[in-house]
């Protein structure tokens, strides 16, 4: 068995430490020493994002917000199911190095796609209100609350206020957590949200599910 190797270290948005491993040829994203992603592990993020994107296919520019980056897993399967040459696709990162790492040690250049923003706020900040009338804002969480500030949490009706005022009528939240989150949904419907709920093996060939939630404002309408 190959040695576990560091191949990048950097202080995420909140002070915390993120490094980027290898380890038996796979990479993984860790921060503080707790795994928040990995190379091979994003098929339930890509079920999740191919499912809240469908309704958006029809719109010239739609936008969607990603909380976090990681291995780009959500990110990248938006950018197939919504491949429009107007969509927007921004990221909050965790750390402003995270897109070169992608680039530079996992061989992912599909960041470089023009439709891609990486954002100047932090996934834990009020999203900036120029992304007002948003399609889409993704987040794992527990990417999110391996790196989030003590106070912060998605349960808060702040946080959870905050997203829906940036998400035009019909714009959808979704976000995916390895166990059910106790009171999220009831939280959701509070701020305004129409919620259900699905699972998705971890990977392809894992016994193990991530819970997917899907967090709707309103009902969508193309305006075009």
């Amino acid at each position: 068995m190959k040695p576990r190797k560091m191949i990048a270290s950097t202080t995420s948005c909140t002070g915390l430490q993120l490094d980027l491993m290898q380890h038996d040829d796979r990479h993984f994203l860790e921060c503080e020493g707790r795994q928040v992603d990995a190379a091979h592990l994003g098929h339930a993020a890509r079920k999740l994002v191919g499912v809240m994107s469908q309704p958006f296919r029809p719109a010239r520019q739609p936008r969607t917000i990603f909380l976090g980056l990681g291995f780009g897993h959500a990110v990248l399967e938006s950018m197939k199911v919504l491949p429009q040459e107007k969509a927007s696709f921004i990221i909050l990162p965790e750390a402003a190095e995270i897109p070169g790492w992608l680039a530079n040690h996992v061989d992912n250049e599909g960041l470089a796609d023009e439709r891609v923003t990486i954002g100047d706020a932090d996934p834990f900040s009020l999203i900036p209100a120029e992304f007002t009338g948003s399609q889409g804002i993704v987040a794992d969480l527990d990417h999110l609350e391996a790196l989030a500030p003590k106070r912060w949490s998605i349960t808060s009706p702040a946080v959870l206020s905050g997203f829906n005022e940036r998400l035009k009528n019909g714009g959808l939240l979704g976000l995916i957590s390895t166990r059910p989150i106790p009171g999220l949904e009831k939280e959701l419907r509070k701020a305004g949200f129409d919620v259900a709920t699905d699972l998705a093996p971890l990977s392809e060939k894992s016994k193990k599910n991530r819970t997917l939630y899907f967090a709707r404002k309103g009902h969508y309408q193309r305006s075009h």
